[in-house]
């Protein structure tokens, strides 16, 4: 067993340990012993119905993802609901997992198609998934998801997706984001890649889904933190101006891992640097669509990492390179 379903084990002690003692006053002073444990019966079942199960999903998850409002009120969402929730959580996480991966190598990251979310099952008012990672050569049989052909710096990208997708709740606020998630995240390129899931993981609430919270195994006690539609609003403000600006520069790359949604794309080889996240504006996006595999040059104010190297770019404008030698040819600004 694992924590969360200790603790939900030591809540029924108590219950069990309770009823004895109810019970035992019952028959001491000449009342209905059966009429006095009812109640203690009920919490038993409620525990054992509703909790205990969570808890075993979350011990065996990487990650359990709850969702809940009106329209997962029942036993039987509409199946466009559940397929759609299935996907944003499926997207969102590759797309962190890509980012991570993509950052630390200039390989190109392949993802396989079998990666799926596991439906865990659904509860009166929300609707509950697991997801497990399996490392790669290990028994899936009694995995929930497993990804056979994963390559383990691929398995660990997307277990620290899914670690930091888990936390990134904590940081919003009513009126923006906590600065204290530049602790939690001093990679500022994977903190904007976990910001941009999670403002498009945080519900609308226009179909019914009103909250969405993240359970780890090793959260047991900690109070989840859920997003919400006021949450979406403060990430789309947060995600429109990510870069905390360190200072401004013009750095030469080849173009990788373009998102068109989230106006974000990837350089990578770049000269003492290796890989940089760009954040380009909508009067750049018909060029962008152009340059996937593209030698470029981008010019712009960055954010680094701790160790004052360029990982966030904030792109004013950009051109194809061509040679050192030659002049690089303006995109659009």
């Amino acid at each position: 067993m694992g924590a969360w379903t200790d603790a939900v084990e030591a809540k029924a002690r108590i219950i069990h340990g309770q009823m004895v003692a109810a019970r035992t006053l019952a028959n001491n002073n000449g009342a209905d012993p059966d009429g006095v444990e009812r109640p203690y019966l009920d919490l038993l079942n409620e525990l054992y119905r509703n909790e205990f199960l969570f808890a075993q999903l979350v011990d065996t998850s990487d990650l359990v993802a709850r969702f809940e409002g009106p329209a997962l009120s029942g036993r039987d969402p509409t199946v466009s609901i559940v397929t759609s929730m299935f996907s944003t959580l499926r997207k969102q996480i590759q797309g962190i997992a890509k980012s991570i991966a993509g950052l630390e190598s200039d390989e190109r990251v392949r993802w396989p198609m079998e990666f799926e979310p596991h439906l865990s099952g659904v509860a009166p008012g929300s609707l509950v998934v697991g997801l497990r990672i399996q490392s790669p050569n290990t028994d899936t049989t009694i995995t929930q998801t497993s990804i056979p052909g994963f390559s383990e710096p691929v398995v660990r990208a997307v277990r620290q997706a899914v670690k930091d997708i888990a936390t990134i709740g904590r940081y919003v606020q009513d009126e923006g984001v906590d600065d204290a998630i530049t602790e939690a995240f001093p990679d500022p390129a994977i903190r904007d890649a976990v910001m941009v899931a999670a403002s498009n993981l945080a519900p609308t609430g226009r179909r019914g889904v009103e909250a969405l919270a993240f359970y780890q195994p090793d959260t047991t006690g900690t109070e989840a933190k859920p997003l919400t539609p006021k949450s979406r609003r403060v990430l789309n403000r947060a995600v429109e101006r990510p870069v905390r600006v360190s200072g401004s520069g013009s750095f030469v790359g080849i173009v990788r891992a373009i998102d068109l949604d989230a106006r974000r794309f990837e350089i990578r080889h770049v000269q003492d640097i290796g890989a940089i996240r760009c954040v380009y504006a909508k009067n750049l996006e018909k060029s962008v669509r152009t340059i996937l595999d593209t030698r470029v040059r981008v010019t712009g104010q960055y954010e680094t990492l701790p160790d004052r190297k360029p990982r966030l770019v904030n792109v004013s404008s950009m051109g194809t390179f061509v040679e050192p030698s030659q002049k690089s040819m303006p995109l659009q600004r």
